[in-house]
């Protein structure tokens, strides 16, 4: 049997489509994941499983309780509150609703011991979740010499080297000292939590990866999953993960 993954997905409340609505009816809020995640936990060998926003951390439960690994995927900001700070200029938009099913659904992922994959969003939450906090706009908190936002360069663009830190899952799937990245991300880690070490480094400093100590959670601030299609040495993410998940 090939292991469940659990994706996280953007929640899309009706009002947000008024005027731009393609699929669905007045009234209806929606779920929205791009197809790169699927496609490439598929590849790695799991069974990709779109996991709708719900509320409660009973749903949160009863959704980790049938899968066999989550994948927290990108999406908007994370509310300032999460770790401790006020809003600042630069935030993005936030889906409060969101911050809690996700948080709940790594709250039941670590109770229940299954692996846990951060990419993007997913990474800065598994960060606020053990006690770290984040730069909630880099280009205006944060002396960055790389631009970090690069999404009109498209989602294979590759943008900025991060150095691989020795004995880490990261170093140990791609085999290799740096790595050339993509970058769609405009917030970043300010302070790491406690419980994870770094794993992956940009030249000017920023944390870019990481693992938890126990080895079952890891998280990257770029796209693998965006990559995967073109640059093969990707696709390790995704068989590593999966490789735990069985």
């Amino acid at each position: 049997m090939k292991p469940l993954i659990g994706i996280t997905t953007y929640f899309v409340a009706d009002k947000e489509l008024d005027g731009r609505r393609v699929r669905g009816t007045v009234g209806q809020d929606m779920l929205m994941s791009n197809l790169d995640y699927a496609r490439s936990v598929y590849e790695g060998g799991g069974i990709p499983v779109a996991l709708p926003t719900l509320e409660g951390p009973e749903a949160a439960a009863e959704l980790i309780e049938r899968l066999d690994g989550l994948l927290l995927a990108g999406g908007e900001d994370l509310a300032p509150a999460l770790f401790r700070q006020e809003p600042q200029p630069g935030l993005g938009p936030v889906i409060e609703r969101r911050d809690r099913h996700e948080w709940a659904l790594l709250t039941a992922a670590l109770a229940k011991g299954i692996p846990v994959f951060g990419i993007c969003r997913g990474f800065q939450l598994i960060n606020v979740y053990f006690g770290g906090t984040l730069h909630q706009d880099l280009a205006t908190c944060y002396n960055t010499e790389i631009p970090h936002f690069s999404a009109h360069l498209g989602r294979e663009a590759l943008v900025h080297e991060v150095a691989l830190a020795e004995g880490t899952v990261l170093r140990s799937c791609y085999t290799t000292e740096t790595l050339w990245v993509n970058s769609l991300h405009h917030q970043g880690v300010a302070t790491l939590a406690p419980d994870l070490i770094p794993a992956a480094v940009s030249r000017e400093g920023l944390i870019e990866g990481f693992q938890h100590h126990t080895g079952k959670v890891f998280g990257v601030q770029w796209h693998p999953e965006m990559m995967t299609e073109r640059y093969h040495e990707h696709r390790s993410l995704f068989r590593f993960f999966i490789g735990q998940a069985r």
